[in-house]
């Protein structure tokens, strides 16, 4: 046994320096709860500095003033236990909080005076109790460097569930963070990797380090994700030629946040230059919402059509939601014939459209005429998108490119791309609903689509 000098304090295990670091914060625990409070505050050109355990008062624990043992003290407690009354050591008596009660105090069948077993409680959770080792769990996720995958080879089984691997029907999946190997069924999660690992999309993980990750998801969400990175792509202008031409298939939502922003740049030029070719201003003060996609279609007399984009809405405050990421597919049939890449402005009519758009998919049926020769061509249609959230009106504005004519009759299906959005924000229980009604805040990605926003509604609504 080691001397009480040499002995660990509890509370050198559980003290937190808030103070060391401003702005930098870690979760907060309640009591009784193993899940912790997000509330972060986070420097991203940094990483994270955790405080150092020290040998300070424990926060959760209130510390007392130990009174020393000796004859004085001994004999004053005797007194107080008669007489009712607590006295100090210089005798006067303690003010406020001492409870007189003695009840703790009790007899045994020999009618000895004994202690109730509750007063022999540590005041201190054991050591082993898990809110007492959390802090030092998130430091050591938060700061974990990417693992070694096993080899295939190195095992027949789930490292979970010891079932055999099988070619179809159960095959291998590593784990991003522990570099194990484990069924599909064991390893269905998905969690942004801590700072080290430099992966901003969700990557799949194993049971066992879905429950070390998971708490601290509102943390990378917020720091780590795609979402909250700045733009890199955001020249617009002939010196970029990746502006010269939409295209009709965006991999990443950032791709269509800047295909989006460059759609609306030209028409605020189109505006400009020939107002009666703009979009009246009367439709778009009354937008609830725009989804903007570019969408190739080719064919004669029955033509098909692809192309990606993305949707916001507006909020009851007049400002736009986070955008969403939409697939359209379609055809049509006419006296038509010919190619063309078109960019479209869908002007949402109402909020049934909206609701229409924030379902997984809808359909759309309308009448058009259009035409483009050349590089560019203009082009109107109006709609109505129906889905299990209701229908809606909707006016398309579009730009095109290429040798096409005709009249038609058009039917489109467009879908929610759920893992495009999955990948930017980062959080897998994110719905269209939440993306566009309100309850995420605006991504840090998509301020050059705010902006685009802005500037075509001030020039064009008077």
């Amino acid at each position: 046994m080691g001397t009480p000098n040499e002995m660990m304090a509890y509370s050198s295990l559980s003290k937190i320096d808030t103070n060391q670091h401003e702005g930098a914060a870690l979760p907060s625990v309640a009591a009784g709860k193993n899940n912790p409070v997000h509330d972060y505050l986070y420097e991203p050109a940094f990483e994270p500095v955790f405080p150092e355990y020290d040998s300070r008062e424990d926060p959760f624990v209130p510390t007392r003033a130990s009174s020393r043992v000796n004859l004085k003290s001994v004999l004053g407690g005797l007194v107080s236990m008669v007489s009712g009354v607590n006295k100090s050591e210089d005798g006067t008596s303690q003010q406020g909080g001492f409870s007189t009660d003695v009840s703790f105090l009790g007899s045994d069948k020999n009618g000895d005076v004994d202690v109730h077993p509750s007063v022999c409680v540590p005041s201190a959770p054991p050591l082993l109790e898990e809110n007492a080792l959390q802090y030092s769990i998130y430091r050591e996720v938060l700061l974990a460097d990417p693992p070694n995958w096993l080899p295939d080879s190195s095992a027949k089984a789930c490292l979970q569930c010891n079932l055999p691997f099988t070619a179809l029907t159960r095959g291998r999946h590593h784990c991003r963070f522990c570099g194990g190997i484990f069924c599909k069924d064991c390893s269905k999660g998905r969690c942004l990797m801590p700072m080290k690992f430099r992966i901003r999309d969700p990557q799949r993980v194993c049971d066992a380090c879905y429950a070390k990750l998971d708490p601290l998801q509102v943390l990378l969400i917020n720091y780590n994700s795609n979402s909250m990175q700045q733009a890199k792509h955001d020249v617009m202008d002939w010196t970029s030629t990746r502006s010269w031409v939409n295209l009709p298939v965006g991999v990443s939502m950032e791709h269509e946040i800047y295909k989006a922003t460059n759609t609306m740049k030209k028409y605020c030029q189109v505006a400009r230059l020939n107002p009666e070719k703009s979009i009246p201003s009367s439709i778009l003060k009354g937008a609830k919402g725009l989804a903007i996609l570019t969408v190739a279609k080719a064919g004669a007399v029955l033509t098909y059509k692809i192309g990606t984009g993305l949707v916001v809405a507006r909020r009851s405050d007049g400002s736009w939601s986070a955008p969403s990421a939409i697939l359209s597919v379609g055809l049509g049939w006419g006296v038509q014939i010919g190619g063309e890449l078109t960019d479209f402005i869908i002007v949402l009519h109402d909020r049934k459209a909206v609701k229409a758009f924030s379902s997984r998919i809808h359909l759309s049926l309308g009448a058009g005429l259009s035409a483009a020769a050349g590089p560019i061509g203009r082009a109107f249609e109006a709609d109505v998108r129906a889905s299990e959230k209701g229908s809606g009106i909707c006016y398309t504005y579009s730009c095109s490119k290429g040798a096409f004519v005709g009249v038609s009759l058009e039917g489109n299906v467009v879908t929610t791309r759920s893992e495009t959005n999955l990948r930017f924000y980062g959080d897998a229980y994110l719905t269209t609903t939440d993306i566009l009604f309100g309850r995420v805040e605006r991504p840090r990605a998509a301020q050059h689509l705010y902006s685009a926003l802005d500037d075509l509604f001030s020039k064009m609504v008077r």
